[in-house]
């Protein structure tokens, strides 16, 4: 084994990423690969410790708590997906979270706008939301569903 494949692997086992050891020495990442590999074993993988994320559950619970936006809105906040809320939630223990929350006063212009005829397709538009959770909605509060008319 030659002294240059000796320091690429020690650099690389030091936990030195292969694009970081490649760029240092003027090779690709999938050479410094096969190098990797022709000389030893593979540097240990840590097992067990945390996880590494992109961002702060701790953060994400706090702000939710003090502000309690939507997870919509708090996904926005933190430039990461509702999912990620939620999961950031459910770790910290914070109870909530629905996708979309409708105010009394909201709930009442959408089964005032769907008994008088609107569609709830543009009623969903209009709240930035779909037709379904206008319907789910709609079923929550009571309202009667209208019934499609087939044209013949």
């Amino acid at each position: 084994m030659n002294e240059r494949n000796q320091l690429i692997y020690a650099d690389y086992f030091s936990g030195m990423s292969l694009q970081d050891v490649a760029a240092k020495y003027g090779v690709t990442r999938q050479r410094i690969q096969q190098i990797v590999a022709k000389t030893g074993p593979k540097r240990p993988r840590l097992s067990g410790g945390p996880k590494l994320r992109k961002f702060s559950y701790e953060a994400i619970a706090e702000y939710y708590q003090l502000n309690k936006p939507t997870l919509v809105d708090a996904a926005k906040q933190f430039g990461c997906s509702v999912s990620t809320i939620t999961h950031a939630l459910a770790e910290r223990g914070v109870v909530g979270g629905r996708k979309l929350r409708f105010t009394d006063q909201a709930i009442t212009d959408i089964v005032s706008r769907y008994q008088a005829g609107e569609k709830l397709r543009l009623i969903g538009e209009s709240y930035q939301t779909s037709a379904q959770y206008i319907n789910t909605i709609l079923r929550r509060s009571g309202a009667t569903a209208r019934r499609r008319v087939k044209n013949v």
